[in-house]
């Protein structure tokens, strides 16, 4: 298969680099077949990063979902001080935590599978970073459901 390949990108110059390229197979197998090129076989990998997305070699999301959840919590953590402001309002604050952080946790959550573990850990990191929005503690004893309504979200 790649010998063809291989043939038509050198009538135009172009080259296979086995070191560059990796391949992963979405299998339940545990040893796919080898692809080779000219130099050799091509490595092959159990998860790699495409458009910031994780993707595993099982199909498991949980890589992608807690590297989404890492970036936004990043991000929430340089804006600690949007959130400690007194100047700005908290339309503002809410704004700015729905544009950037709920958006980049959520990104490609749609191509996810839905299951209840999944749904309560995005649930957690919401609900964490709306009481800090807020200025809850724990202490303060306020129901997430009353954190929702003080702040017109819902669920993510």
């Amino acid at each position: 298969m790649t010998t063809k390949l291989e043939e038509q990108s050198a009538q135009v110059g172009l080259n296979i680099s086995r070191e560059k390229t990796k391949a992963m197979g979405i299998t339940q197998h545990s040893s796919p077949q080898p692809i080779a090129v000219a130099q050799g076989n091509i490595e092959y990998i159990e998860r790699f990063t495409y458009l910031g997305s994780v993707i595993s070699s099982d199909g498991d999301v949980e890589a992608d979902i807690n590297t989404r959840l890492a970036k936004a919590a990043a991000v929430f953590r340089r804006l600690d001080n949007v959130c400690r402001s007194s100047t700005l309002s908290f339309k503002i604050k809410l704004d700015v935590y729905t544009s950037l952080i709920a958006s980049t946790a959520i990104y490609a959550s749609k191509t996810w599978k839905s299951t209840a573990r999944i749904c309560q850990q995005l649930d957690v990191f919401h609900q964490r970073n709306l009481r800090k929005i807020l200025g809850i503690t724990w202490k303060d004893h306020v129901t997430n459901i009353q954190v929702l309504s003080r702040t017109g979200q819902r669920r993510l």
